[in-house]
């Protein structure tokens, strides 16, 4: 078994709440299904009522599920999402969790390593920490990014809400990622101006060797060079390049690796996401979430740091 059991023990109970008679749905793709399986079997000897779905791979994160799989989820009262890509901004997800109060973990591109790395941690302190993060995010006006690097970003978060990711969706409808840790914002649209160098990771690309300039005017990236952006942008349009997020990552444990899941979990750095960002208080419906991660930035909320 190449799973812990105490870490799928950490998953279902601590982190999604799971109650005995509840179900419990696993959803997995073709390329996670042995890690699936393993997961599938260890909440089996936990006690957990679980059902494990497989589908075919989706070609883009946001990309919605079958229908089989969205029924599913409306009917579920627990679900963990282990796919290559994230089903997270999916319909299917929003609808099952805010209509019909599934609580939810999407794990995209989860791996046996950041199982074992970044999962097992403390929770209560990793709460306080995300909940004053995201107060102080919601307080405020203006936010004020910069790093060593040659990132200077300014934007305005006046009258948005912050959000807490941290790890804890016992309430009925809750959702996040696991592994967890991080307090974000949806800049206003529009108001977000200056550079962005990404030394961490980059949708596509992995963990980068080299710093990736992005230069933003009024909300919008200029240009974003790394591999398949030009695509997706060719696709989908000009909504790809809407700076959707500003997230800060939190957890002790993760690192930074190339996979955007625990990456912009890891402490001591941020992540700007372009793209969708209605779903935690933007106006931007877009088929596309990409963040962009990088190390060490100092972040000024209404003139003062926070970090």
């Amino acid at each position: 078994m190449r799973i812990d059991k105490e870490v799928v023990r950490t998953i279902v109970k601590r982190c999604l709440g799971y109650k005995k008679g509840e179900q419990f749905l696993i959803v997995c793709d073709d390329k996670l299904y042995s890690l699936a399986y393993d997961f599938y079997k260890l909440t089996k000897s936990l006690g957990v009522e679980s059902i494990l779905l497989q589908m075919a791979p989706r070609k883009m994160h946001g990309q919605e599920p079958p229908e089989v799989v969205a029924s599913a989820l409306k009917q579920a009262n627990a679900a963990a999402l282990l796919t290559s890509v994230s089903l997270s901004h999916t319909k299917a997800r929003k609808t099952a969790s805010f209509e019909y109060g599934t609580r939810i973990a999407s794990l995209p591109g989860i791996t046996e390593e950041i199982l074992r790395r970044s999962i097992s941690i403390d929770y209560s302190s990793l709460q306080k920490k995300a909940a004053r993060l995201a107060h102080l995010l919601t307080k405020a006006k203006r936010i004020e990014i910069s790093t060593k690097n040659g990132t200077h970003l300014v934007m305005s978060v006046n009258g948005r809400k912050g959000f807490s990711d941290n790890g804890i969706y016992t309430e009925k409808g809750a959702f996040g990622n696991l592994p967890a840790g991080e307090a974000c914002i949806a800049p206003c649209e529009g108001t977000t101006n200056g550079r962005l160098v990404v030394d961490g990771s980059a949708p596509f690309a992995g963990r980068l060797k080299r710093p990736v300039e992005i230069i933003i005017r009024n909300g919008y990236a200029q240009d974003i060079t790394t591999s398949g952006i030009s695509a997706l942008k060719k696709s989908l349009g000009r909504c790809v390049l809407n700076v959707a997020e500003l997230g800060i990552g939190l957890n002790p444990k993760a690192k930074v690796t190339g996979n955007t899941l625990e990456d912009e979990k890891a402490q001591e750095t941020a992540h700007i996401a372009f793209g969708n960002n209605k779903s935690f208080g933007g106006r931007i419906s877009c088929p596309s979430h990409l963040d962009f991660v990088f190390f060490k930035p100092t972040i000024l909320i209404d003139g003062a740091r926070v970090n």
